[in-house]
């Protein structure tokens, strides 16, 4: 037993001595990978081990002989930290120098063939026309200046000579657009030319037997004899087609069902009141059903509706704007505003509508009007009771403000004791008077729970104390 607590004791002095040590021996701090884009792959292997790491190679193959053996990319970014001995692929170039080219024989090839061939074997043509008297020999090589198998370096320059030919004068095609098929043929002939004829449908009869294009243009030059394709058209009569009912539709519907069955629509506009029948088909002058010939014309009436325009009316009597509206199928809709000028009393003061604005019949203008009010002298009240003072202010159309105050006096107890506005001021009709009436200060006042003895009226005199507040 002795001797396991020592084996125990030995463990636990191990287990506290190893990992301080441990801890003291600190790992090798890393350092940021360099960069080494456009390094010659000697620098750049010399750089990377210097900074602890391991170039690992891909070469790329290049066509520029100064990348040859140098890093074009690093696929671990410039700056990133990796553990010592971290392995940095790297991309290196590798040039090649192309071998030479035999030259191809070129002799007797278009000039745009014998350009493919040199191409081809990565060589330029140098090209030199010369005049021939056989057309066949037009832009054609006639000879090259480098015999063919001779080796060239890749972009080298092979002069070639290639034929030009210009031909004797030649006739100007005329003009035969919208002629008869007999007639152009005859003007073609004239000019010692062919006319090489394709037959075209037309839905028009008058373009029969005509010649709608001509593929070479007037004016331009060919040899006597040559082919001048035109095009020519025919036409077939339709069978007669039965004519829709188009009464009902709007106008462009009605125009496309009369042009589906090749027919063409006449139009008369009527005036109607309904806006919904705005340009719809009100009547056809054909009936439905009835047959006709393919562009056959059919007379339909198409309803025509002008919307009410909302006339100026700002200035006018309410009288005369109501009037004025009533004439244009319009209702007025009135909110009268106080004024203080009597000259604007009953007078249209704005327009929530502009003028010039369309409206649906019936529909409704709303108007601000002028509404004037002599003005009315405050009363004196001062000294009467209370209800002779409300009496009197009701009947000088003036609204009640009223509150107490305590006095001394017994005799004031009841009555006004001051008044605001003062009697005889001026004032509009429905307007506050304040007045203060004397309380009192023996009688208990049992006040609302919002504190004021009134508690219809917003006034209440600070002067009454607070304990009568209570």
């Amino acid at each position: 037993m002795r001797n396991v607590k020592i084996l125990i004791a030995m463990i636990a002095v191990f287990l506290l001595v190893v990992p301080a040590a441990f801890a003291q021996v600190k790992p090798p701090q890393p350092v940021p990978v360099p960069n080494v884009v456009n390094m010659p792959l000697n620098a750049a292997q010399k750089a990377l081990v210097a900074a602890g790491y391991n170039a690992v190679v891909t070469q790329e193959n290049v066509t520029d002989p100064s990348k040859n053996n140098v890093v074009l990319k690093q696929q671990i970014a410039a700056g990133t930290t990796l553990a010592k001995g971290s392995n940095v692929p790297v991309v290196v170039g590798r040039y090649t120098a192309p071998a030479q080219q035999p030259v191809p024989n070129v002799v007797g090839m278009k000039l745009g063939e014998a350009q493919t061939a040199l191409s081809k074997a990565k060589l330029n043509a140098s090209v030199t026309m010369q005049p021939v008297a056989e057309p066949q020999r037009n832009d054609v090589v006639l000879t090259q200046q480098i015999a063919a198998g001779k080796t060239l370096s890749p972009g080298s320059m092979v002069p070639i000579v290639v034929g030009k030919y210009t031909a004797p004068a030649q006739q100007p095609v005329p003009n035969v657009v919208g002629m008869k098929l007999g007639e152009a043929q005859a003007a073609l002939s004239k000019a010692k030319l062919n006319a090489s004829v394709t037959m075209q449908p037309v839905s028009e009869s008058q373009r029969n037997d005509v010649v709608l294009t001509q593929q070479i243009a007037a004016g331009k030059t060919l040899s006597p004899g040559s082919m001048v394709p035109i095009v020519v058209g025919k036409y077939t009569a339709p069978a007669p087609a039965p004519v829709p009912n188009v009464v009902g539709m709007k106008l462009g519907e009605a125009q496309a069902a009369l042009s589906k069955v090749k027919l063409n629509a006449a139009v008369t506009m009527q005036p109607v009141d309904q806006p919904q029948r705005n340009d719809v088909v009100l009547t056809q002058q054909i009936a439905a059903g009835k047959t006709l010939s393919p562009g056959s014309t059919v007379p339909i009436v198409v309803g025509k509706y002008t919307a009410p325009i909302v006339p100026n009316v700002t200035g006018m009597s309410l009288t005369a704007a109501q009037q004025t509206l009533a004439a244009a199928k319009l209702n007025a809709v009135v909110t009268m505003e106080k004024v203080t000028d009597k000259n604007k009393n009953s007078i249209v003061l704005k327009q929530q509508i502009a003028p010039g604005s369309a409206l649906t019949p019936g529909g409704q203008v709303p108007l601000i009007v002028g509404q004037y009010q002599e003005p009315v002298r405050v009363p004196s009240i001062v000294g009467m009771t209370e209800k002779q003072a409300e009496t009197a202010l009701k009947q000088a159309n003036l609204k009640i403000n009223s509150g107490g105050r305590t006095v001394a006096n017994q005799r004031q107890v009841g009555t006004v004791l001051d008044q605001n506005p003062a009697p005889g001021t001026a004032v509009e009709p429905g307007s506050q008077v304040m007045f203060t009436v004397g309380l009192d200060p023996k009688a208990k006042i049992v006040l609302p729970q919002n504190n004021r003895p009134y508690p219809d009226r917003p006034y209440l005199n600070p002067a009454i104390p607070a304990d009568k507040q209570n």
